[in-house]
């Protein structure tokens, strides 16, 4: 592919005019309920709780009104219900089915067997295999026997890959990989009519995960293991969901007739929130809801809690946001924007009247505008730079004819524009880890430097695939001509530097995606603040091509990965679009990289 230029200079503009017309108020003065028009596009629209919940008013009134499937939050999982091998209490976990058939609401069984609520007898014994089969059963039996009938649904095994291997549980060690079938046959013996589902996070979209619990269905009912669908978990973060990747896999499975529910949904951030990012989330809400009534096979659309106050990403050890609002009703139980988001979906689906206006809707899936503003002319505030002032967070002149040698020397960047870098998604108190960076080309390579200030070099504790938990650097590129791409495909690439390379030059520590791609030359080099790292891309690869022309446009992003213990604790970004460290996911937040020839 080769990248020309691009003559117009755009920098998108959000419309948020409407979005404040969409009052907490409005709410109470409707005749609508999201059950109802989920009944009426044949879709469940379900929340999770635990019984404390319902003892608050507002909590159990939204519930019942709101939602027409229920899964329970905790209170059905095995370490919540048994302390020794054949004592069960199931006290709480009738309250909620009770809770749930007295408001007509079809249940969701959330879960049968998970490693990270397994009781204490079971994760300390040590039991032969048919032992442990023996256990396996009798609790199924006895959960799903007890239930039969009244629990339409099951997760019947819960988050049993770890990537694309099988996670390291006491079942596996116990029994073996098989496991898993025979969870799913023992279910099927306690109640032939319930919908049996396998569970998980990550494995939403195509990927290695997904992959591998594709195989692993298809060889299930290969074999006549009585396997019905797949629970995605979806929990995901504010602009980082790949909806067409999501709905290309939904669609796999449903060739094998598969039936797809969002089981855990909740859509998270980092930092404080404002009407910006609630109308960035309402719109993620709206498209992922799009993407399952797009679905034959979509069934159900769960939200992993009713309320932003119970949210369980506001515990510090899943999270580190205890401010974050995922949900679709807030700390007060009014709803926001993400609520009438799905409301009007649901409606205009269902060829009703909607809660929304055409215009309120569109604000809130707005895009970047057709007509976008001008950030003015380039302009240099030192004459002898060799490209204009970058523009902070957006764009990045980079000057061209420019040789540069990889020795560390920074010599040959004189008068090539720097930027600092000091802010970010992870900033700790006292932190004073910062880099500069600068860009250049010449007629066979762009090159990269990033000049890193920090008094605490630590690396060595990781390998090459957790390069991004020790010092580090990372640029990312798009060379595909299309800067609105929100997945990576052949042509972006993610580059992790490790500063570990000061240590051994002679074996190159590099990770990212596709990173492969960019057949990388670079050098580490330790300096009296921090280090160095100088790093070359040819312009031509069996991947892409770059022509260097005169305002031509690359997609660009940098980040530093710092620690000053055993793990990440300082995440600095360039571009102003990645406020939740979702470039290597998205490469829409990046920034622009604009040619600029030095002879101007």
């Amino acid at each position: 592919m080769i990248i020309k230029a691009a003559k117009l200079l755009i920098i998108p503009l959000l419309i948020l005019s409407l979005l404040p017309t969409l009052t907490p108020a409005r709410a109470q003065d409707t005749s609508f309920s999201l059950r109802e028009l989920a009944e009426q596009n044949d879709l469940y629209v379900g929340a999770a709780a635990w019984t404390h919940h319902l003892n608050n008013a507002s909590h159990h009134e939204i519930l019942a009104r709101e939602f027409n499937m229920f899964t329970p939050e905790h209170e059905a999982k095995f370490c919540m219900l048994s302390t020794a091998r054949g004592e069960y209490d199931f006290t709480q976990f009738d309250q909620l089915v009770e809770f749930a058939e007295e408001n007509d609401m079809v249940i969701h069984g959330h879960t049968l067997i998970w490693h990270s609520c397994s009781p204490d007898w079971v994760e300390s014994g040590d039991f032969s295999r048919d032992e442990a089969i023996e256990i396996l059963r009798e609790h199924i039996t006895t959960v799903v026997g007890r239930y039969k009938g009244r629990i339409a649904y099951w997760d019947v095994v819960n988050e049993a890959f770890d990537g694309a291997r099988l996670r390291d549980t006491a079942w596996l060690r116990f029994i073996g990989e098989d496991y898993i079938e025979m969870a799913f046959q023992f279910a099927h013996e306690a109640d032939p009519d319930a919908i049996l589902l396998y569970n998980d996070f990550g494995a939403e979209g195509m990927n290695a995960k997904s992959d591998a619990v594709y195989a692993m269905a298809q060889d299930f009912l290969e074999r006549d293991i009585p396997l019905h669908g797949i629970g995605m978990q979806a929990h995901f973060d504010v602009g980082a969901i790949n909806f067409g990747s999501v709905a290309d896999n939904m669609a796999r499975l449903g060739e094998l007739g598969l039936e797809v529910q969002f089981t855990e949904v909740d859509i998270k951030y980092l930092g404080e929130a404002d009407d910006e990012l609630f109308r960035r989330q309402a719109q993620d809400y709206y498209h992922l809801m799009e993407t399952c009534l797009d679905a034959d096979n979509c069934t159900a659309f769960v939200i992993w809690g009713v309320s932003d106050k119970f949210s369980w990403l506001r515990t510090v050890s899943f999270f580190d946001n205890p401010t974050v609002k995922p949900l679709l009703f807030d700390e007060d139980y009014q709803p926001k924007p993400a609520y009438y988001a799905l409301a009007d979906l649901l409606a205009r689906r269902a060829g009703v009247e909607s809660p929304l206006t055409d215009d309120e809707i569109a604000a809130i899936l707005a895009g970047p505008e057709a007509a976008a503003a001008d950030v003015g002319a380039p302009t240099k505030t030192d004459p002898a730079q060799l490209a204009p002032d970058p523009v902070p967070g957006l764009i990045y002149y980079a000057p061209f004819d420019v040789p540069i040698t990889l020795d560390g020397d920074l010599g040959d960047w004189e008068n090539v524009p720097r930027v600092t870098v000091d802010s970010g998604t992870t900033v700790p108190d006292g932190n004073d880890t910062s880099f500069e960076f600068a860009l250049a080309a010449d007629g066979t390579h762009l090159y990269y430097m990033a000049n890193v200030t920090d008094s605490n070099l630590v690396y060595g504790l990781y390998e090459p695939g957790e390069w991004y938990r020790e010092d580090s650097i990372e640029f990312y590129l798009n060379t595909t001509g299309d800067l609105g791409a929100s997945s990576y495909g052949s042509g972006i690439v993610q580059i992790g530097i490790m500063a570990a390379n000061i240590a051994q030059p002679d074996a190159p520590l590099v990770g990212g995606n596709s990173s492969a791609d960019a057949q990388l030359e670079f050098v580490a080099v330790e300096t009296d603040t921090g280090y160095v790292i100088e790093a070359a891309v040819p312009l031509t690869t069996g991947v892409w091509e770059i022509v260097p022309e005169h305002l031509g446009v690359l997609g660009f992003q940098t980040h530093l990965n710092g620690t000053s213990g055993t793990d990440r604790d300082t995440k600095l970004i360039w571009s102003a679009a990645d406020t939740q460290d979702q470039s290597w996911n998205n490469p829409s937040l990046f920034g622009q990289l604009i040619f600029w020839d030095k002879a101007q």
